[in-house]
């Protein structure tokens, strides 16, 4: 009985929401953006002696071109561990675990950085990890959670697991009505039920959001990751990035060029870093970054997504000790290549100690004194790299 009242009170909460958004999209174009990481849950409560609210207000402070910021509804990688406690639908720490939320102090938070972000005049966008709960790997107690989440919604929603998902996160997503401007949404292929009602439920709660997810969520024509292809319908790879490219893996090109009526920009996250692919890439400049723009001179809101790229500024997202893939020069040429053509971008900067980290800052700073001046300086123009090249075809013997 409690399931079907609940499935109920969804069907009229969206009953008016068609798949394309009524946001005001108008903000992302031409628009570029950082990340502020703030982690989630039992996580968040251990480290929550970084600043992060002191560097949501050194972005304010430093970045005043920033348009958006990149920050957490759930941890940046387990989507079982979330930002705030409260919730209107459950009280997660005493009938799920109490690690998957944070105390009710340390809650504030993640407000206090949207509060400081958005009086400093930003656009706020939420990166939600949807596998949630029912996540199959991330830590050590990955099996005591997922049993805790198992025993939940086949208890209280009679097995449903995409209707007890869509719950638990509406009740957050009601929290954060009026105070963000959007979503991004990750690893929808282990989403419990089916992306399109997550989509749904979130338009139902703020039709005013922009969306994003990781992959295409419905369409017909569409794969859920897009890569370039030759004439004959072969996908193309990178064989070198230039003459002291180490890194001997080849890798194919991601596509941005998406359209899907239920987000309402792209993803742009990059080919996977894993496999050998650096976020500096010159397909990107080459292939990724012409498509996106030649779709944008024939952008219309309702037929098409905002072209956006996410790209990490290191070999790894998150790692501030990995290596850094950009100079002042190419980042500079990225932003101003992409904002110039009323595409968007978001750097995946990493965090130290709630700051964005000083080098990464650093360029950050540059751009942002570049973008200040009026006519802003020219960037080096792009030019393929002394011995990058794609991989031959593999010739066969008949």
């Amino acid at each position: 009985m409690k399931k079907q009242l609940i499935t109920m009170i969804f069907a009229l909460a969206i009953i008016n929401i068609t798949a394309q958004t009524t946001s005001d999209s108008n903000w992302l174009m031409g628009s570029w953006g950082v990340r502020l990481i703030v982690e989630g849950g039992v996580e968040l409560d251990k480290t929550s002696s970084r600043e992060w609210v002191k560097g949501a207000q050194e972005i304010v402070d430093n970045l005043p071109t920033v348009g958006h910021v990149f920050t957490n509804f759930n941890h940046r990688a387990h989507g079982y561990w979330f930002t705030l406690r409260d919730n209107p639908y459950v009280d997660v720490a005493k009938e799920i675990h109490p690690e998957f939320v944070p105390s009710l102090e340390n809650e504030k938070i993640i407000l206090d950085v949207i509060d400081v972000l958005k009086k400093g005049g930003k656009k706020v966008v939420l990166y939600i990890a949807t596998d949630g709960p029912s996540a199959r790997s991330g830590t050590k107690n990955n099996a005591e959670y997922k049993a805790a989440w198992d025993k939940y919604y086949k208890a209280k929603f009679d097995g449903d697991e995409g209707l007890a998902y869509r719950t638990l996160c509406k009740g957050y997503i009601e929290r954060f009505k009026g105070l963000v401007d959007g979503y991004w949404l990750d690893h929808i292929g282990g989403i419990a039920g089916d992306v399109t009602d997550f989509v749904d439920m979130i338009r139902s709660v703020d039709p005013t959001v922009m969306i994003a997810a990781n992959g295409v969520v419905n369409s017909e024509t569409a794969r859920w990751n897009n890569y370039f292809k030759d004439a004959n319908g072969d996908e193309l790879f990178v064989a070198s990035d230039g003459i002291n490219d180490k890194n001997k893996k080849k890798y194919k090109i991601r596509s941005f060029n998406t359209n899907d009526s239920y987000t309402d920009f792209t993803s742009g996250h990059p080919t996977p870093l894993a496999w050998g692919a650096p976020p500096s890439s010159w397909a990107y400049e080459e292939y990724t970054f012409p498509e996106i723009i030649n779709a944008m001179a024939n952008y219309d809101k309702e037929k098409h997504n905002i072209k956006h790229a996410w790209m990490p500024m290191r070999m790894k997202w998150t790692s501030p000790r990995a290596d850094l893939m950009f100079d002042t020069e190419q980042a500079y040429r990225f932003v101003r290549t992409l904002t110039d053509a009323n595409c968007a971008i978001t750097w995946g900067n990493t965090n130290t100690n709630g700051f964005i980290t000083e080098d990464e800052m650093a360029i950050m700073k540059e751009i942002d004194k570049r973008l200040q001046i009026k006519p802003m300086p020219d960037y080096i123009p792009y030019k393929r790299p002394e011995g990058a090249k794609l991989a031959e075809k593999v010739k066969t013997k008949h």
